[in-house]
């Protein structure tokens, strides 16, 4: 292998002659960036911290629930080293007074059958005893009747219980901090749509004749409970970023462009909203077509901040839409979630969040049909 291809620090260097390794795309490209620093073994315990908070709520107490497990699995095979420094008081089987309880001797033989079985697998019963050993002091339940005896295993238990309890304090400042996190407030459209939009002051303008009214680029969001959940002073902003790469060099760089929203700022917000973006001849998004998001490898990150009404806690939230992994369609429309009932009351469908329509061509027709017939008739008639 050539010396040209490693550094000092054995780091691999690409031959100028190669092509360059093909890079992901889409939500991997940007999940998958690597950061290298020197970090000390405090930081890496506070990181370690702080990811096990942003674990999924079923993973994160799985976590709490088996840390006394393993300190406790630990704390065995230390005391393992010492069998003879602890007292395990050996279980005794009983036996049959009568042929009366022969049921009940037929149950207990069969129990402790089970209980030997399980001690095979632990590996003996005095391992696993002393595991029960480690554990109780880990739990601080005690009712174990092995005993440390040895200066060994008397700092060995010493050492177990002041583990546990720091271990317990450590849970117990993780546990309040995620319960006092308020839940995900915001549920978010699977897909956004770059489409035709009949709702923007755009679609009253009168055109020219070969002049096409601009497209806008959509999202829809529900709250996670539309009948109680209120949320006021909300502040919403869309950022476009893509990868380029300037001419004569092989790795490219991010840019990130804000994009101007109809409604940036939401004083009070309930059920649903549709965030908006028009694509005029100012926006960064006029005159590209779906080909060219993908060969920028675009994506959209929208973010909403605000104050949940009846807790009036901060509550943030935030959805990435890459172009590469089908995140954002084209000339497609959002199903309504408000429809009238039987009985003459608006019903909103939740589960609809998501679901899409073929662009209704001639419905912009129709509505533009019907308007000129309300100002028709909105003119006096002549006597």
């Amino acid at each position: 292998m050539s010396s040209k291809m490693w550094k000092e620090k054995k780091e691999w260097v690409r031959p100028d002659d190669s092509e360059p390794p093909p890079r992901l795309k889409g939500k991997a490209a940007l999940r998958s960036v690597k950061v290298q620093q020197e970090e000390s073994m405090m930081s890496r315990v506070y990181n370690a911290y702080i990811y096990t908070l942003r674990l999924p709520l079923h993973l994160f107490f799985l976590i709490m629930l088996s840390s006394p497990v393993l300190l406790s699995v630990i704390f065995t095979g230390l005391y393992l080293l010492d069998l003879e420094g602890l007292y395990i008081p050996q279980d005794h089987q009983p036996h049959a007074e009568s042929l009366q309880h022969h049921h009940q001797i037929h149950k207990t033989s069969t129990s402790l059958s089970l209980w030997e079985v399980f001690y095979v697998l632990c590996g003996g019963e005095d391992r696993f005893k002393i595991f029960i050993f480690s554990l109780s002091l880990s739990t601080t339940f005690g009712g174990t009747r092995v005993e440390a005896r040895s200066p060994y295993t008397l700092l060995l238990a010493n050492l177990n219980t002041l583990m546990a309890q720091l271990i317990f304090v450590f849970l117990s400042g993780a546990v309040f901090h995620r319960l006092s996190q308020p839940s995900e407030p915001i549920r978010w459209s699977q897909v956004a749509l770059i489409t035709s939009d009949k709702f923007t002051e755009h679609s009253f303008k009168k055109l020219h004749p070969d002049e096409k009214p601009p497209k806008s680029f959509l999202l829809r969001l529900n709250l996670t409970n539309p009948t109680d959940m209120v949320l006021i002073d909300c502040k919403f902003q869309l950022v476009y970023r893509r990868f380029l790469t300037s001419p004569g060099q092989l790795s490219p760089y991010i840019t990130t462009v804000p994009l101007k929203l109809m409604h940036a700022e939401v004083a009070y917000l309930r059920y649903a909203l549709v965030v908006r973006h028009v694509i005029d001849d100012e926006s960064p998004l006029y005159g590209l077509d779906i080909e060219a998001f993908k060969a920028q490898d675009a994506s959209f990150t929208i973010t909403v901040s605000g104050v949940e009404r009846s807790s009036m806690q901060t509550v943030f939230s935030e959805r990435l839409y890459a172009v590469a992994d089908g995140d954002v369609l084209w000339d497609r429309q959002f199903e309504d979630q408000i429809h009238t009932d039987q009985y003459g009351r608006s019903v909103f469908y939740s589960n609809r969040l998501s679901r899409l329509k073929h662009l209704e061509v001639a419905g912009d027709v129709n509505t533009q049909d019907e308007a000129s017939n309300n100002n028709h008739r909105k003119k006096p008639k002549v006597q």
